[in-house]
């Protein structure tokens, strides 16, 4: 996603860009009443969202509170969200994901619509012995380096905590085929560098043609969002079919190919014996 975002509206380029400090972005100072004035709203309002987390408490001077302008953008903000109809948590959680830096599908909370909540599964933890069981001589210091490296496992204390179980799975089961476990890790690194630009292409493609459309100079209203959210599930297992129809049609040229040389070989030495 974030390698699409060179086609954001200026808008939301902002939104990520310009995080929600609170420090004063021209020096204005503002009491609760001048706060809640210049941002059309009330002071209880103003003090209802510092009660929900939405609204940062003020600076304390004696029994004085201070607001500046960083405020003042955030409360503008929660009223025209709450104007295009997202709720008090919707708002609270965009604004949590946006002030911690993270990315757009985040921050409209579009992740599990655009990579599927299934992939997000829960790491397992395995002790050396059962990995040792697994993998035998080939659990070497070289193999279980690399796959750190490649984000598979990471080291948790007197064990190994495994990021993806299918992933280590569909692993183990290749492995207790016959294929090395260094010619694995290798394979998964190649796997990964070559879906990258497939998986950019997909989505600069999805944020261009569905999203960039609902994001001019403000977010979408709250039911545009869901719209988008439920077409991007109807949408993603049809881009995963095409991605498994070309995968397979590879997979069968590949084999034919390399098949049909050692196949043409053998024929041609039982030939001449």
């Amino acid at each position: 996603m974030i390698a699409a975002m060179k086609d954001t509206p200026s808008f939301l380029q902002r939104l990520l860009t310009r995080r929600p400090s609170l420090g004063a972005l021209t020096g204005a100072e503002y009491s609760v009443d001048q706060l809640a004035a210049a941002a059309g709203t009330t002071v209880r309002n103003v003090r209802a969202y510092q009660d929900r987390g939405l609204l940062p408490p003020p600076e304390r001077r004696g029994r004085v509170g201070v607001y500046n302008e960083g405020h003042l953008v955030r409360l503008r903000l929660i009223g025209q969200l709450l104007e295009r109809g997202y709720t008090i948590a919707s708002i609270r959680e965009l604004l949590d994901a946006w002030q911690q830096g993270q990315g757009l599908t985040h921050v409209l909370g579009l992740g599990d619509a655009i990579v599927g909540a299934w992939n997000r599964v829960e790491p397992t933890r395995l002790e050396f012995a059962e990995l040792q069981a697994l993998f035998g001589e080939e659990l070497t210091d070289a193999n279980l380096d690399r796959a750190q490296q490649l984000g598979l496992v990471e080291f948790a204390g007197d064990a190994l905590r495994v990021l993806n179980p299918r992933v280590f799975a569909a692993g183990v089961e290749l492995h207790r085929a016959g294929i090395p476990l260094a010619a694995l890790l290798e394979l998964f690194a190649m796997i990964r560098e070559t879906l990258r630009p497939v998986a950019d292409g997909i989505v600069r493609l999805i944020v261009q043609h569905l999203v960039n459309p609902l994001l001019s100079e403000s977010l979408p209203r709250a039911d545009e969002l869901q719209q988008l959210n439920d077409q991007l599930l109807r949408l993603r297992p049809l881009v995963e079919q095409v991605v498994d129809v070309e995968l397979a049609r590879s997979l069968e040229l590949s084999a034919n190919r390399e098949l049909g040389e050692r196949v043409g070989s053998l024929l041609d030495g039982f030939l001449k014996s």
